[in-house]
């Protein structure tokens, strides 16, 4: 074989093993394996907007549960102080010399 000859066959062995290797990765059954991860994908991405909805959801919804605390923790006080008006005026009344319970 003449030189020439020996460049052209290495040089369609160079071009034609790498397809015939890539030909044998690919199969028919393969784009239903494409489809498969887009299937996935889709199925993800829906799963992680639905746990943002959530995580959103009790976010808002702590902020109602927070208002909730403090109104009650205002109250609780509020009854707290009525409750030792309601005592100091009681002691003023059945100890009326006694300077403590004086204003």
């Amino acid at each position: 074989m003449k030189l020439m000859a020996k460049l052209c066959l290495a040089l369609a062995l160079l071009i034609t093993l790498p397809v015939a290797a890539r030909a044998d990765q690919w199969d028919r059954y393969d784009r239903f394996d494409r489809r498969d991860r887009m299937r996935m994908r889709a199925e993800i991405r829906r799963e992680v907007r639905e746990a943002v909805r959530r995580a959103r959801r009790d976010s808002f919804s702590s902020y109602y549960r927070r208002d909730a605390v403090r109104e009650a923790r205002r109250a609780i006080l509020e009854a707290q102080r009525d409750a030792r008006r309601q005592i100091q005026r009681a002691m003023r009344d059945a100890y009326p010399r006694d300077w403590r319970w004086r204003d």
